[in-house]
């Protein structure tokens, strides 16, 4: 019985310790370029391709997105409609502000509550609440959304979907500037 309370104690602490090594912090990338520009990037038409993973690491979902950003001063909108590769349609339109210092909110109709944002370098990272649809109705989960930008027309997205703390999932987005070849 000691054994297998030992081995579930040391199991916990290396699970802690890997977990606080994934964690990256937005000071990682102070001094980094080119300087992400929430707005400069989301203006105009985009198109992105990604894909869903589970908490195992498969893929779920595949997509492409069609996006198109328009701004007046710091407030934007930016459409997105998502095709699934099972033919599904999905459309989200974000309200977004930029605020000083780098920060953004954003609001969507299946955002819960406030998208907080903060941009440091090539990187803004995103922190909000988004209701998803299930065979057995929607559910609420967390979003960690990492957005690196990879020169001046393309950028890349990294998304950690968590649920009672636990990761869930990832979702990943490549999406380029719609006037730029690949």
């Amino acid at each position: 019985m000691k054994a297998i309370n030992l081995r579930l104690i040391l199991l916990a602490v290396a699970l802690s310790f890997s977990l606080s090594a994934c964690s990256t912090s937005l000071k990682e990338y102070e001094n980094t370029g080119p300087e992400f520009d929430l707005q400069q990037f989301f203006t105009g038409e985009l198109k992105g391709w990604g894909l869903v993973k589970d908490w195992q690491g498969k893929v779920t979902q595949r997509f492409s997105v069609d996006l198109n950003g328009q701004w007046q001063q710091n407030k934007g909108t930016l459409y997105e409609l998502f095709t699934y590769s099972d033919g599904r349609t999905q459309e989200r339109i974000w309200e977004l502000e930029k605020l000083a210092n780098g920060s953004s909110i954003g609001r969507a109709n299946d955002v819960i509550g406030d998208a907080k944002g903060q941009q440091v370098g090539f990187a803004f990272n995103w922190s909000y609440q988004l209701l998803i649809d299930t065979k057995d109705g929607p559910i609420e989960v967390g979003l960690n959304d990492w957005i690196y930008q990879i020169d001046n027309d393309a950028v890349v997205s990294e998304a950690q979907i968590k649920k009672f703390g636990f990761n869930v999932g990832e979702v990943l987005v490549f999406i380029v500037k719609q006037d730029q070849q690949i």
